[in-house]
């Protein structure tokens, strides 16, 4: 009789091994999910902030380009070129740079980016400008981190 007892305490034991196994696999494949879910909501919430600030950054571009719009419209009275970018130059200030005839500015971003605009000042033209640069570019340098030694296979 004892032989039937401990012939079926060794299959209860192996399921209870499995179980356990089981219920741990789950518990952590449950933790490395909920893991990655923070990562997840973190990294959209990160992009959502930067995409918010480039289209802030692009709302003030438009600005810019009607200040432009408007100062335009002031001097297109002018009866003469020279009189023309006379009165560009008045009106755009330090915006403009007569020797190139461009209308620029940079607008900050957040994680040191900035939107640059730069505007060909041109009477020919329908608007009287035409759009040549509408950027975004890194205004900080980076520097890699090269504290780390790096094994070079030699």
């Amino acid at each position: 009789m004892n032989e039937k007892q401990s012939g079926g305490r060794a299959n209860i034991g192996t399921s209870s091994l499995i179980l356990i196994f089981i219920i741990l696999c789950l518990t952590i494949f449950g933790l490395l999910s909920l893991s990655s879910a923070g990562s997840d909501w973190r990294l959209a919430q990160k992009n959502a902030e930067s995409v918010k600030g480039y289209y802030e950054a692009d709302s003030q571009g438009v600005e810019f380009v009607a200040m432009i719009d408007e100062a335009l419209a002031r001097c297109s009275q002018a009866a003469d070129e020279e009189e023309y970018l006379r009165l560009v130059k008045e009106e755009l200030g330090s915006f403009y740079q007569e020797e190139t005839r461009i209308a620029q500015t940079d607008v900050e971003m957040l994680y040191g980016q900035m939107l640059h605009i730069e505007l060909e000042i041109n009477r020919e033209e329908e608007a009287g400008y035409r759009i040549l640069k509408w950027n975004v570019y890194h205004s900080v340098d980076y520097e890699i981190d090269k504290s780390m030694s790096v094994w070079t296979g030699s």
